[in-house]
């Protein structure tokens, strides 16, 4: 893998950014979405009482885009359910949902999954919907692994825009320590 240069120009260097993102500030118009996007989720942590401060949030951590991850991982059932906004939508949260579900230890994917599916579907609900959300759960768990298994990084936020015909997918996110 080829790794991109980065290029800081010296205007850039001496400044240092709230956010600690390395790519704000360069001028591009495609990193002001970044930009805002990282600034409301830092809104959302400060009104939770979470320390933010030392957040660093990257946009394309390994050279990976996160919002090209996220898609692939969603990708079968994009296709599957194309035309239909309201449940790409949910395909895609539930995709943001299970990458950063992976990196809790196994008990506690279990008890996040259990109360996600307890919080999400009716309570009225058959069986085959809580086995279709299982089955769901456990082919994106699949696909992370297969496809990003050394990717450690946690996504904060995401914003999707959708047309007729695009997905429009920013995302936020920060590296994790490495594992242990």
């Amino acid at each position: 893998m080829v790794k991109k240069k980065k290029e800081i120009s010296k205007g850039n260097k001496s400044k240092s950014s709230k956010l600690k993102n390395k790519n704000i500030g360069k001028g591009k118009t495609s990193q002001t979405k970044y930009q805002n996007l990282n600034m409301k989720v830092l809104d959302s942590l400060r009104t939770q009482g979470i320390d933010s401060e030392n957040i660093n949030f990257i946009d394309n951590p390994n050279e990976i885009k996160m919002s090209a991850a996220i898609l692939k991982l969603a990708e079968p059932y994009i296709k599957m359910y194309w035309g239909n906004e309201n449940r790409i939508r949910v395909v895609i949260s539930l995709a943001v949902t299970v990458w950063n579900m992976t990196f809790l230890k196994l008990e506690e994917q279990i008890e996040f999954q259990e109360k996600y599916i307890e919080k999400t579907l009716p309570k009225d609900c058959d069986a085959h919907d809580v086995t279709t959300m299982l089955l769901l759960f456990e082919d994106l768990h699949e696909r992370k692994k297969e496809f990003f298994p050394g990717v450690r990084t946690f996504i904060m936020g995401h914003d999707l825009r959708m047309d007729s015909e695009n997905i429009h997918l920013d995302i936020s996110s920060a590296p994790l320590d490495k594992k242990n």
